[in-house]
């Protein structure tokens, strides 16, 4: 294969390694701080390798301007960069960092100019052992790019397919409990409008969009064909059907309340629909007598706001 050459591993010596250069050059990474991280880390004895995983390392096209660079550090001991973050200044200057003075195995960090870049730190003891079966993790089959191995502890490794990994199938109990909280809150949602709560509706409708998030996720792995659903609704557009799309584009009511009836009215009607071909996508018996009944209850709260009209 063109690009690639045949070596031994540390971890297996008796076994053959294609080593991909998709998966350990740089130069097809661009990003304002790759290089002068690269340099930082081959710098300091105790980091071992870097890699990069994240939109970057897909190669999908999803890549622009504000993309992160999402960085695994591999080092002997990892406190040194938990415990203190000082090491951060060598890099640039932070806008902001997360968490802050948190011995926690990451970092999420702005940099000057609106560039972020998310560290995860990783013991050498525990990657050694996450590479031994040779296997790739769902975050590897993403796509992932070694860009620092000072011991080819990647060498085992085959090269990314670079692909998303559907997850599985909803239990019925996971189903009901998101639709069950969804018209919780719509029962909520709906007299606040009345009380003219308004925030206290925008709280409350934040949890029915996040329980509408994970049907609309379900819905479309369940009835398309190898959909990537993403993460927190990104690119919704392209893998949500036609009317839920349609939909999606009149739920973001604004702080008045006929917009903010009109917005929970179409939520209803879309979560419902949802409810009952994912149910029956799945093999779930589902009933939604009671559904209406709120939702009936719902709309004579609507009727009776005469400023709402």
């Amino acid at each position: 294969m063109p690009g690639s050459t045949r070596t031994r591993c540390p971890l297996c010596p008796n076994k053959p390694t294609r080593h991909d250069k998709r998966n350990v050059a740089t130069v097809t990474i661009e990003h304002p701080y790759l290089n002068k991280l690269v340099a930082w880390a081959r710098s300091n004895a105790a980091i071992r390798a870097v890699v990069i995983t994240g939109s970057l390392a897909r190669d999908d096209n999803s890549v622009d301007e504000y993309s992160d660079l999402d960085v695994q550090i591999i080092a002997r001991d990892i406190s040194a960069y938990t415990a203190d973050d000082s090491w951060l200044d060598a890099l640039g200057e932070v806008w902001i960092r997360f968490p802050l003075n948190e011995d926690l195995p990451y970092r999420l960090v702005w940099f000057a100019g609106g560039y972020k870049v998310d560290f995860q730190f990783i013991r050498v003891d525990q990657i050694r052992a996450e590479l031994d079966s040779a296997a790739l993790s769902d975050e590897y089959q993403r796509g992932y790019i070694v860009a620092l191995d000072k011991d080819e502890l990647f060498g085992c490794l085959p090269s990314s397919p670079r692909i998303f990994l559907s997850p599985p199938s909803p239990r019925a109990k996971e189903v009901l409990a998101a639709i069950n909280e969804f018209w919780f809150e719509a029962i909520h949602v709906a007299q606040f409008i009345r009380r003219r709560e308004f925030w206290v509706v925008k709280y409350r409708d934040w949890t029915m969009k996040e329980d509408l998030l994970r049907l609309l996720e379900w819905h479309a792995r369940a009835t398309g064909k190898d959909v990537n659903t993403w993460l927190l609704g990104k690119r919704i557009m392209d893998w949500a059907d036609e009317d839920a799309a349609e939909a999606i584009r009149q739920i973001w009511a604004s702080w008045d309340p006929a917009d903010l009836w009109r917005g929970l009215l179409i939520q209803l009607e879309l979560f419902r629909r949802l409810s009952r071909e994912l149910s029956q996508a799945l093999g779930f018996e589902y009933s939604d007598a009671m559904h209406r009944e709120i939702e009936g209850y719902i709309h004579r709260l609507y009727k009776e706001d005469q400023e709402a009209h």
